[in-house]
């Protein structure tokens, strides 16, 4: 897992061919005006997912993806975001589903960090993750960038 600022993405884009094409496009795209949804930035290759979140109580499980890298980003308000290694993540809460690409684990994760607007998280296939529900509704994008 990486966690900066936006403003130092550049220090990543030579871990992924894509990522340059991703950070760019999260500086200058003016998030707040993109619809709920997915808008493709390259296909399936890298596009970008923008939710609004929820207050709420209830723990959201970790989970795991093979196919694509996250990079996540609160646009308004912010969330805690938990974290886990995967390799020692032992209790399987639903398989692998190629269609969605997405693993749930109920393992408990080893730290939570609380990501603000202009700071973003890049979540490997190795990274067990789990974004919480936050204080107050939040809107944030989901960068996907196929591995």
């Amino acid at each position: 897992m990486i966690l900066d600022h936006l403003s130092r993405a550049e220090k990543y884009f030579n871990m992924h061919s894509s990522f340059k094409h991703a950070f760019d496009y999260l500086k200058s795209t003016d998030l707040r005006s993109l619809p709920l949804g997915r808008t493709d930035i390259e296909g399936d290759d890298v596009y970008i997912i923008i939710a609004t979140d929820e207050t709420g109580n209830e723990r959201r499980k970790l989970e795991t993806h093979r196919s694509y890298i996250d990079i996540q980003l609160p646009i308004e308000g912010s969330f805690p975001l938990e974290w886990h290694d995967s390799d020692s993540c032992r209790n399987i809460s639903q398989e692998y589903s190629p269609d969605n690409d997405v693993m749930l684990y109920n393992d408990p994760p080893l730290f939570t960090v609380h990501l603000i607007p202009d700071m973003f998280a890049v979540l490997f296939p190795e990274d067990a993750h789990a974004p919480q529900p936050p204080m107050t509704r939040t809107k944030k994008a989901i960068v996907k960038v196929a591995v």
